[in-house]
């Protein structure tokens, strides 16, 4: 499968948090490599909003913007 980001990166926390969830959901890692290819790829390639991911408002930072994921397939 062709890669659509350069580098999606992953904080130390939630490496191991997936590395836990994982051992319960088997196909999790599968999961989110369709959650990356297909609603990643909509909201920040492609710039259609289908309001599957929305920006977390009310943090001490801008920057990086945080985002969370209500729905990807």
């Amino acid at each position: 499968m062709k890669k659509i980001f350069n580098e999606v990166l992953k904080l130390p926390d939630f490496k191991k948090d997936f590395k836990k969830l994982e051992k319960k959901y088997p196909t999790l890692k599968q999961d989110l490599e369709v959650f990356v290819n297909t609603q990643l790829k909509l909201s920040h390639k492609l710039n259609i909003d289908n309001c599957g991911i929305v920006q977390i408002s009310g943090l001490s930072i801008s920057i990086p913007k945080i985002y969370k994921a209500r729905k990807f397939a």
